[in-house]
């Protein structure tokens, strides 16, 4: 008798554990310590350092703003799609931890020449506003996997 007790314990231990199974956010290293300098007029340089070891991980995208608010958007509240970034810098390599990287932004940029990852040069920061980035791996969510999202955290900056 003790056995089949200490069974159907065991049983129904085991039971309500499969039933309360809880699937967590897809995690994506977000740029870690962004800052931004005026280079020239109107151009600026993001600095930040780069941790991006996810599987299918494919570049930066910024998101401009007026407010924080319209910047800082938990992963959920944006768009998968690529054109939810005002700009995108398309990456093919991964990234090991404290890898100090940096872009340029504006119409003078031009940082590819000294080692940077990317110069946007189509996009105009405004004095006072807001500029986040963000790392993009390419997944797509499905029934099985909800919460695969494409975008990290935002790391965001006022421009000066």
């Amino acid at each position: 008798m003790k056995r089949k007790v200490i069974a159907a314990i065991v049983f129904y231990s085991l039971a309500g554990c499969m039933q309360n199974q809880y699937t967590r956010p897809a995690y994506i290293n977000a740029p870690v310590d962004l800052t931004i300098a005026l280079v020239t007029a109107g151009t600026y340089q993001l600095n930040f350092y780069s941790d991006n070891r996810e599987g299918g991980f494919s570049g930066y995208g910024i998101f401009t703003g007026s407010t924080v608010a319209s910047v800082a958007q938990t992963p959920d509240q944006v768009s998968d799609d690529i054109t939810a970034a005002q700009a995108f810098c398309a990456l093919a390599m991964q990234s090991n931890a404290a890898t100090p990287v940096f872009m340029q932004i504006g119409a003078a940029a031009n940082s590819i020449a000294s080692g940077g990852l990317c110069d946007i040069t189509p996009l105009t920061l405004v004095s006072g506003s807001y500029v986040a980035l963000r790392a993009r791996v390419e997944r797509s969510r499905s029934v099985d996997n909800p919460y695969a999202y494409a975008w990290s955290a935002a790391t965001y900056v006022q421009v000066p």
